[in-house]
């Protein structure tokens, strides 16, 4: 079994099986039938009839910017990836289901969201939440910080992050430097070892380029770079013949809220669909040293405009 620290960032597959892949997942669960999920929970039975499956119960759509989300057919969706109990990977998709688009929106990990002015520093970072607060309070803190309907959530524990990828036949991806780390203290020991340059990396190649931190010169910003080119390749990469193999491989590790009849429901909207209409973009902000540690402070009037232009709106003033 992969140790909880080889559990990180691989949203990619998820995406690919869940938000972007909806017509093959359907293809998966009413004809091979030996599909093995995670973990769905159900729609809980008190949320008003009248809510569709990409309104969120949470939200609060009198805002001006809820008000022109209730006319909008947008699939939001949080996808967290873990290292240990913290969440080393934040990650809203959100697919418009008439324009045929895919936004992915990047929350770097050190993002300042404190919840209580005496708590110590670390507890301080939106990574601190899910160990503390569980995924819930995470999702309804991100649907507040960005202003935009968002109730579901796709958790992911990566027993298959390697096996995914080699499926595939690797990923293509340009890495920007040499990368090289050891840890021999870790369980099992660790070692990377990727040189720069244009290359296909294989499963384990390709999660110890996902965990790689140092070197960057934007830091954590970087990395999230490096992860959005990783998963706009792996997505060409995955929408062929090997995606059934890929979701159901995917699909053993994750745990949703979201209906899967809603999700198979998707599937006449992604007609059409190309991952060149896959958009990735960064929370706004700026990074900062407060209480001796580096936070990713959030720009609201950035964060405002972004989510402006991905509804299609102007001149919003972002209420919560």
């Amino acid at each position: 079994m992969i140790k909880h620290f080889l559990k990180v960032f691989f949203a990619s597959a998820v995406l690919i099986s869940f938000i972007l892949s909806v017509t093959s997942l359907g293809y998966i669960f009413f004809v091979d039938k030996d599909v093995v999920i995670g973990t769905i929970k159900l729609p809980e039975s008190n949320l008003p009839e009248k809510l569709k499956f990409y309104e969120s119960s949470t939200y609060d759509y009198n805002t001006t910017l809820g008000i022109a989300a209730k006319d909008k057919k947008r699939f939001n969706v949080l996808v967290v990836g873990l290292e240990g109990l913290r969440t080393d990977t934040i990650m809203v998709a959100s697919y418009d289901m008439e324009g045929k688009t895919a936004e992915l929106v990047s929350v770097p990990r050190d993002t300042y969201l404190p919840r209580d002015v005496d708590d110590s520093p670390d507890i301080k970072k939106i990574n601190a939440m899910y160990s503390r607060e569980g995924i819930e309070a995470l999702v309804k803190s991100i649907e507040d910080l960005l202003g935009i309907p968002l109730e579901k959530y796709v958790l992911v524990d990566y027993d298959a992050v390697i096996s995914c990828v080699d499926l595939l036949g690797g990923v293509e991806v340009n890495v920007p430097f040499h990368m090289i780390y050891s840890d021999p203290y870790d369980d099992p020991p660790l070692y990377i070892d990727i040189p720069e340059g244009i290359q296909v990396l294989d499963g384990k190649q390709s999660l110890n380029f996902l965990r790689y931190r140092k070197g960057y010169a934007n830091q954590d910003l970087g990395r999230i770079e490096a992860q959005q080119q990783f998963i706009k390749s792996a997505m060409k990469k995955a929408m062929g013949i090997k995606l059934p193999a890929l979701i159901k491989e995917a699909y053993s590790n994750i745990d949703t809220n979201v209906n899967i009849t809603d999700v198979l429901g998707l599937a006449n909207d992604m007609v059409g669909f190309s991952t060149d209409n896959i958009n990735v973009r960064t929370l706004p902000g700026e990074e900062t040293t407060l209480e001796g540690l580096s936070f990713y402070i959030p720009d609201e009037s950035g964060i405002a405009e972004m989510m402006n232009g991905i509804y299609g709106i102007a001149d919003v003033e972002m209420q919560n």
